[in-house]
């Protein structure tokens, strides 16, 4: 059955001699693995749609009971050139690839998901702050697929603090300055400007969020404590810190 979708590149290897293996996030599919054959040889069919961070028209021919899709051929709509120029922008960008890659089940259409990614690709090609923009990817991504930490009221006693909290990525909360205990997980706190940043992320609309401006240590914060709270999802570090880290050190 042949096919065409929207769709972003999360991500592409070499495949044999001449062909590519193609993880992309379409807007009315999901996520979708495929082999476009002879895709290191055919410039006119694929040219540079490939590559990470493109938004493309693929035209696919599926057969029944197959999970790889076969890629026709790529249409580029938009190449975001300026990502892939910059190492802060790029390196951010592929923690957000990573994220749709590690979460996103393959087949289910998330079509917030994928408007969000959209939105935040363009405003990273753009120039935005590449730390501000992950932070935010991050906030209202894990919230549309259900992996929201609960940051307004403390596990233990329930009630809504307005002070320093301790975040337990194994539980994805919080507990309150009363109590506190040593729980042999690293000790996350979060301030209550850091708190109050992830709620104005959750309730503005994209076009709006650059308004916010957050100081780096509310930032660096909510980093930690979502690198905490996702391995606790996934059971694993995402790779891609890795290289933000030795980009954001340099």
């Amino acid at each position: 059955m042949k096919s065409k979708t929207e769709a972003i590149i999360i991500s592409s290897m070499n495949l044999g001699d001449a062909d590519k293996l193609i993880t992309f996030f379409s807007l009315d599919r999901g996520t979708l693995k495929g082999v476009a054959k002879n895709a290191r040889k055919s410039f006119r069919r694929f040219g540079a749609g490939l590559e990470s961070f493109t938004l493309v028209r693929l035209h696919l021919n599926e057969r029944e009971h197959q999970e790889l899709v076969r890629i026709e051929s790529a249409d580029i709509i938009e190449q975001h050139a300026s990502i892939g120029c910059d190492l802060g922008r790029a390196a951010a960008g592929a923690v957000m690839l990573e994220l749709v890659r590690e979460l996103s089940p393959l087949g289910e259409r998330n079509a917030p998901a994928f408007l969000l990614l959209l939105h935040v690709l363009h405003l990273l090609d753009e120039g935005e702050d590449p730390l501000f923009l992950l932070s935010v990817y991050m906030i209202k991504f894990l919230s549309i697929l259900g992996y929201q930490p609960k940051l307004d009221h403390c596990l233990a006693c329930g009630i809504r603090p307005k002070g320093e909290v301790l975040f337990l990525g194994m539980k994805g909360g919080i507990l309150c300055k009363d109590c506190m205990v040593s729980s042999g997980e690293p000790q996350i706190r979060l301030s209550a400007g850091a708190v109050g940043f992830y709620y104005h992320v959750l309730r503005m609309d994209m076009d709006k969020v650059s308004r916010l401006k957050p100081s780096h240590s509310i930032i660096t914060e909510l980093d930690r404590a979502f690198a905490e709270h996702t391995f606790h999802i996934l059971g694993k570090r995402l790779k891609s810190t890795d290289f933000l880290k030795t980009v954001c050190t340099k």
